[in-house]
C-alpha cells in the first residue's frame, strides 16, 4: 500500500462533519418558572409600579378639582385638564424609548430614574404657585417618571410566567385602579388637614 493510498483510509476512517451547529445555552428566559416565590414577587413589584404610574394619573380629577378652587382658579378647566393630559401622553409615548433600554438591560437604571422623577415632580409641584410650574412638575416630570416605571412593571411578568400570564399580568395591572381609588380618599382626607404642600411632598413613591 503506497502513501496515497494509506492516506484515503485513513481519511476514510474519520468521521466527516457536514454541518457544524452550535447547541445554544439555556438561558432564564427557556423555561419561565410559572410560579413560586420569585415570580409572584415580580407580581407584587409590578402591582406597585402600577399603582404609582398609572393611580395617579387615574386620580388626576382630584386634584383638577383642587386646582380649579385653588392657586389655579383663574384658569380654565380645560387649561388644568392639558397638566394631567400631558402626564398621561408622556407615560406612553416614553416607552419608545424606555422599551428598547429595558431590552437593552437598563432595568434598574429605569426604576431608579423613574422614581427620582416622580418624587422630584410631586416636591415640586408642593411649591408652585403658577399654571407654568404645575405643567413642568405634574405634567412633564412626574409623567417621565412614570413612564420609566410602566415598561418594566409589564415587560418583566412574562419572564417568569407561561400559563398563568394572564393571571399575573391581571393581577399587577389591578395596582392601577386601586391608585385610582386609594389616591383620591387620601387625599381629601389629608389636605384639609395638612395641606397641599405637604400632601403634595408626602405623595412620593417608596
Amino acid at each position: 500500500m503506497d502513501a496515497s493510498e494509506k492516506d484515503v483510509h485513513t481519511r476514510a476512517d474519520e468521521p466527516i462533519l457536514i454541518d457544524s451547529v452550535p447547541v445554544a445555552q439555556p438561558t432564564g428566559y427557556d423555561a419561565p418558572p410559572n410560579g413560586g416565590l420569585v415570580a409572584w414577587i415580580q407580581v407584587a413589584g409590578s402591582f406597585f409600579l402600577f399603582f404609582n404610574s398609572w393611580g395617579t394619573v387615574n386620580a388626576f380629577g382630584v386634584f383638577q378639582t383642587y386646582y380649579q378652587t385653588a392657586f389655579l382658579s383663574n384658569e380654565s378647566p380645560s387649561n388644568i385638564s392639558w397638566i394631567g393630559s400631558i402626564q398621561a401622553f408622556l407615560l406612553l409615548i416614553i416607552g419608545a424609548v424606555t422599551g428598547p433600554l429595558y431590552d437593552a438591560g437598563y432595568f434598574r437604571h429605569l426604576i431608579l430614574t423613574g422614581c427620582l422623577l416622580v418624587a422630584f415632580g410631586f416636591m415640586m409641584t408642593s411649591l408652585c404657585s403658577q399654571y407654568w410650574q404645575v405643567i413642568l412638575a405634574q405634567g412633564i416630570c412626574i409623567g417621565l417618571g412614570q413612564g420609566c416605571l410602566f415598561i418594566p412593571s409589564v415587560a418583566i411578568l412574562p419572564q417568569y410566567f407561561t400559563s398563568k400570564k394572564a393571571l399575573a399580568i391581571g393581577t399587577a395591572a389591578s395596582g392601577s385602579s386601586l391608585g385610582g381609588v386609594i389616591y383620591p380618599i387620601v387625599f381629601r382626607q389629608l389636605q384639609p388637614k395638612i395641606g397641599f404642600v405637604s400632601f403634595s411632598s408626602s405623595t412620593i413613591p417608596s
